[in-house]
């Protein structure tokens, strides 16, 4: 007989076992259970991206001019006041209602520049407080930086507290997203009405200074 009928090939073998390794990884890979805590690190998640789009929304504004918009509303509703202070002068309800615009303005807009700064910082701290307890979650830590047991409960109590603050903020920057907007856009619409407004209004008081002069103006005896 042809030995080499009887001859064993060693590689075939080691590939053999090789392809049966992989198998039985795959095969464990496969069967391996979710985290017990999937569910509370997928909501975290979850947060830390609606966090950052909210964010996101926030620097998108054009700042400077929503800045400039607060400028020009808070100086020029000091000017008519100014030339109403001395009450001689007498406005009608359309006019009043100009000034209410310009008001309005200021108020929606006078805070955004600290409102936009806190808001900035407290996005900062909360997506790294989501992230760090989404971590500490997933890679099954038995404690927290205070030295205080991670568990069922403490899980729970924790990622409520982090979805509220989260939500709150989300909610907060929303609303200084609107607060902009809106004071812009009556900014924009109030801008002609107010200097027209003010042109008349110091016409009149002028006109009372003069009217006030020749009252005061002694008759030739």
């Amino acid at each position: 007989m042809n030995e080499a009928m009887f001859t064993r090939h060693p590689s075939s073998g080691a590939l053999g076992s090789i392809s049966c390794f992989f198998l039985i990884v795959l095969g464990l890979s496969s069967c391996q259970s979710p985290h017990p805590h999937q569910a509370a690190i997928d909501e975290l998640q979850e947060l830390q991206r609606s966090v950052s789009t909210a964010f996101a929304q926030l620097q998108e504004l054009p700042t400077d001019s929503v800045l400039q918009c607060a400028r020009w509303s808070s100086e020029n509703l000091q000017e008519l006041e100014l030339l109403l202070s001395g009450g001689h002068i007498v406005i009608t309800k359309a006019e009043g209602s100009i000034i209410s615009e310009v008001s309005r303005a200021r108020r929606l807009l006078k805070d955004h520049e600290s409102r936009r700064n806190r808001l900035t910082q407290n996005t900062e701290r909360t997506r790294l407080q989501l992230q760090l307890l989404a971590d500490a979650i997933a890679q099954n830590a038995h404690i927290d930086g205070a030295g205080t047991p991670i568990d069922s409960g403490y899980i729970a109590t924790q990622v409520l507290t982090e979805a509220r603050i989260a939500r709150e903020l989300i909610e907060a920057i929303n609303e200084t997203i609107d607060l902009a907007r809106r004071g812009v856009a009556l900014v924009e619409e109030a801008r002609a009405d107010n200097d027209s407004l003010q042109t008349i209004l110091r016409a009149r008081l002028a006109q009372h200074i003069l009217d006030s002069t020749d009252d005061s103006t002694p008759e030739d005896s």
